[in-house]
């Protein structure tokens, strides 16, 4: 295992089921459309989304005794220097609220045998406890839990935060990182995967 620490974090500052595939001529009839209104309805957007492939993460916070996640696919790094990430969350997310009280949060990407915790954290029943019924979480600097075993994982400082449409957008400074050598899991057009070599 692999791991980076940086001290002093900076300031937090906050600023304001499956569908069918489309055949070919729907495709462009849709396109067609599209182009002829300027816009883009959601569900043409999510239909397109869903063939995007996907790094799958469990994003987590703890506010207190109190912690929560989500599973998330809309993260990503922002700058190496300073090394910084960029995580997406929907405001109505049960774990939004934690990560904006405590202004930390990690980001925890899955190996393809943890398919199981993403679905925990995907599952809008669960508590924020019964989450983490799986995997083994320890804390690093900011003491938001982080996943022992992630292929990648990234314990942040909140340093910006943005809102756009339906969700906030968190800017964190990484302050700890650690890695693993593992087979990452993917997430597309509905379902998880594994990453396959082209021979």
């Amino acid at each position: 295992m692999t791991l980076v620490r940086k001290a002093a974090p900076p300031e937090y500052r906050q600023s304001r089921a499956a569908r069918p595939m489309l055949d070919a001529s729907e495709i462009s009839a849709k396109a067609t459309n599209m182009r002829a209104n300027g816009s883009v309805t959601d569900a043409e957007f999510k239909t397109v989304m869903r063939q995007v492939v996907s790094s799958v993460a469990i994003v987590t916070s703890r506010a207190g005794k109190i912690r929560n996640g989500l599973t998330a696919t809309a993260v990503c790094s922002v700058s190496a220097e300073p090394p910084t990430m960029l995580i997406c969350v929907n405001r109505r997310a049960t774990a939004e609220s934690i990560i904006a009280e405590s202004g930390a949060f990690a980001i925890n990407f899955l190996t393809q045998d943890q398919h199981q915790i993403a679905r925990l954290f995907s599952t809008s029943k669960l508590s924020g406890e019964e989450r983490f019924a799986e995997g083994k979480w320890e804390a690093l600097v900011t003491g938001v839990p982080v996943l022992d075993g992630a292929a990648a994982a990234f314990d942040c400082q909140v340093e910006e935060c943005h809102l756009s449409g339906t969700h906030h957008i968190y800017i964190g400074r990484v302050v700890a990182a650690t890695s693993l050598d593992q087979h990452a899991l993917l997430y597309r057009d509905g379902s998880f995967r594994r990453l396959a070599a082209i021979v």
